[in-house]
């Protein structure tokens, strides 16, 4: 990640390092009256709930806020509270995910520091927050409250419910969502054309003559999932048969459900794979059962890790900078901040293939 973020502390002395910055937060405007609650403290600055507390006993024996109350939110001091100042050029941006930094993919770790850091450039901040109720079925009290305690000039939501999509469409709050929108929402939007994607990865394998192709789909109900088996199921030539196995974001679930696809009279001669951790499952599971890549079965990845970049043979998927894409969604929350941005602003990308060892033709 990084390191040269001002509004994030440094390891090398976490309290005092959460003291500086919490300081700096406070003079630029970020908290005027009260601070946030510990936990939000923890997520906001990415450390313990017990680095948080022995940062605010060093910040009430400075003066800088009042002596806690229990039940109560920190009260800053009258002395130690900001200066109203035009913040114009500054932003202070949320990603709401239903992960912290550290569950993230590789990939979206990198967007995440690369759109951090174009904001830091200019004197802003991003913070990353994971709050425990982003998955539940009704968020809508929660996350309002957590909008007028936590104001921002613009939200990213990452891998948001239909429920948290449609709060943000009726409070007007300035988001873009990192991702698909759901049936009904009508929200500026961001992320690669799965749909596309899926449709392209098809018609690869049929061009290397492949007729029975498996998709390996999981039961995550994610809109942009869905978009890439809309875009698989589309590929309209002849004499193509499709079938979907489900995966249920378990290892033992996914090989559970390749061994019947595998045994069937007339088995599928290649997959695509949604998750890169799928291709790792299936490519290790064949290999355990005698069977080799591409020889018996050929496979692509939708999706790509680094990791992917370290099996043999290598595999083949489709992948876009992670420095170009943050670019584009700087610029998007730029649009968004200034409210020159609506629902017609949303973007999708194509992947480019990245041709690999895993597809052979049959």
């Amino acid at each position: 990640m990084n390191s040269t973020d001002p509004m994030l502390p440094r390891r090398n002395s976490l309290v005092n390092e959460c003291v500086r910055v919490m300081k700096a937060r406070i003079a630029a405007g970020e908290w005027s009256e009260y601070l946030p609650g510990e936990r939000r403290l923890a997520q906001i600055l990415n450390v313990g709930r017990d680095t948080i507390r022995l940062t605010l006993s060093e910040l009430a024996a400075g003066g800088v806020i009042l002596p806690g109350e229990i039940g109560k939110q920190r009260k800053i001091a009258e002395g130690c509270k900001p200066v109203v100042v035009e913040r114009s050029n500054t932003w202070r941006i949320g990603m709401l995910s239903p992960f912290n930094l550290e569950r993230l993919s590789q990939s979206m770790l990198a967007e995440v520091d690369q759109i951090r850091s174009i904001i830091a450039q200019r004197g802003g901040v991003l913070d990353l927050i994971d709050p425990p109720w982003y998955e539940t079925p009704q968020p809508e009290r929660r996350l309002l409250s957590l909008l007028e305690s936590d104001p921002r000039d613009a939200w990213i939501l990452y891998r948001s419910s239909r429920a948290i999509q449609s709060a943000f469409q009726a409070s007007r709050t300035p988001c873009m969502i990192r991702g698909y929108p759901h049936p009904g929402i009508d929200l500026p939007y961001m992320d690669y054309d799965w749909t596309a994607t899926g449709r392209h990865a098809v018609g690869e394998l049929w061009r290397k003559g492949h007729r029975h192709i498996c998709l390996v789909m999981p039961r995550d109900g994610l809109r942009g999932n869905i978009a890439a088996w809309q875009g698989a199921v589309s590929f309209a030539e002849e004499r193509v048969k499709l079938t979907e196995i489900w995966d249920d974001g378990t290892t033992a679930g996914l090989v559970a459900a390749f061994e019947p696809c595998i045994a069937m009279a007339d088995p599928p001669t290649a997959f695509v794979m949604i998750r890169p951790r799928q291709t790792i499952t299936l490519l290790t599971w064949l290999g355990s059962k005698g069977y080799r890549v591409p020889r018996d079965f050929s496979l692509i990845s939708l999706a790509t890790e680094p990791m992917l970049a370290h099996i043999v043979p290598t595999v083949t998927t489709y992948h876009i900078d992670p420095s170009v894409f943050a670019k584009r969604v700087a610029r998007h929350l730029e649009l968004l901040v200034e409210g020159r941005i609506g629902s017609q602003g949303s973007l999708l990308l194509m992947p480019d293939l990245v041709p690999g060892a895993s597809i052979a033709a049959r």
